[in-house]
């Protein structure tokens, strides 16, 4: 059991020189575009992205009570890797050496009340990567995120547009708070160390994850935002300005021995426009984003792209992150939505430096919208 749950560890790897950016949760929509979601942004994940979309919020009541998502490495294209998987940890560390791979598994309920945002969050993350074969270490980013999202869209000036307007334009602000316990270890650890072998001996999965040094921290982040919307008969085009995790999330962990920490979460200022048109029977939305304008990088890893198509019940999405590319769709049946596809992201500090291949699955129940 143990060998077992150690294998399962090592291969949900992700290939990072520094972290990656700890996201709460991401849209499986906006994964499938490429992640160039900022200006688009009309799905349940609103507060993850600008909270100045909720400024657009079409009905008077919108909710979304159960929505799970799966997302983990696509392990579909390195099936040869793993067909004489090796049962000693030593085998499985050679087969899993710099092998990069991503598991999370979350929900995040909610509702929206005209320009208000309500989004619960209960997310777990994990994100190892085996290096070095000389003196192997691992790296080491296990998070469990349990909290909630509150924002806020105010439209500014005297123009306003509802679900009648035909044509016109808005300019709103958006601002949100968030209150995030994140459980968690982020640290680098020497894979024949004593803490790892420790880790071994251990019988219970909790034992274990202490062992490694989980520790838990409180943080409170706060989020703004600004969009404009012109529309024109069936066209609409959106501008998004977005400050999330401004000045960053810092967590305060509690007192521990070993003063470890958990991932805090860095500020990220995102540029997105976004240009569509919807007909009775069939839209589409090309859109794309500027990300992390506030951080040192390649550019060719800011750039992201995105279009959707569709027609009543399915919609088909694709994108460009970073060079990479994503594809997927979704079946919305009434109060059933299931999306599902298969997406890539640049886990190094430059563009197209390391790729990690990625899968998605989404399932929304029971979500539906009013007037009142």
């Amino acid at each position: 059991m143990r060998l077992l749950f150690i294998a399962t560890l090592l291969m949900m790897t992700s290939k990072v020189v520094a972290f990656d950016n700890p996201y709460y949760m991401r849209s499986p929509t906006g994964l499938l575009m490429g992640d160039a979601f900022t200006a688009v942004n009309d799905d349940e994940f609103t507060l993850f992205y600008n909270p100045a979309s909720l400024g657009r919020h079409k009905r008077d009541f919108t909710i979304n009570p159960l929505n799970p998502q799966l997302n983990a490495t696509n392990v579909l294209d390195d099936m040869d890797r793993f067909s004489d998987f090796p049962n000693d940890p030593v085998g499985a560390s050679e087969v899993l050496m710099d092998y990069p791979a991503h598991a999370s598994v979350g929900i995040a309920p909610g509702f929206k009340l005209f320009n208000v945002g309500v989004t619960f969050l209960a997310n777990d993350s994990y994100d190892v990567l085996l290096r070095n074969r000389a003196h192997p270490m691992m790296d080491l980013d296990l998070r469990s995120d349990r909290g909630i999202l509150i924002g806020v869209g105010i439209p500014l000036g005297p123009s306003r547009l509802n679900s009648k307007s035909m044509s016109g334009s808005q300019t709103s602000l958006g601002l949100g708070m968030k209150y995030i316990e994140r459980t968690g270890v982020r640290d680098t650890l020497a894979l024949a160390g004593p803490t790892v072998l420790e880790s071994l001996d251990q019988d219970e999965l909790e034992q274990i994850l202490k062992t490694l040094g989980r520790v838990k921290g409180i943080g409170y982040g706060f989020d703004a935002g600004l969009e404009h919307v012109s529309r024109s008969g069936s066209s609409q085009f959106v501008f998004s300005l977005a400050a999330l995790d401004i000045t960053g999330t810092d967590f305060t962990e509690a007192s521990n021995e070993n003063n470890l920490e958990v991932a805090d979460t860095r500020d990220q200022i995102n540029l997105g426009m976004a240009a569509g048109q919807s007909f009775s029977l069939f839209h589409y939305v090309f859109s794309a984003d500027v990300r992390a304008l506030n951080e040192e990088m390649d550019f060719g890893k800011r750039l992201r792209f995105g279009a959707q198509v569709g027609i009543p019940g399915i919609k088909l999405m694709g994108g460009i992150n970073s060079g990479y590319y994503s594809y997927g769709a979704t079946l919305d049946l009434a109060m059933v939505k299931l999306t599902a596809g298969f997406y890539d992201v640049e886990l190094g500090s430059k563009y197209k430096q390391t790729k990690s291949k990625r899968f998605v699955i989404y399932l929304s129940l029971f979500d539906f919208s009013f007037d009142a």
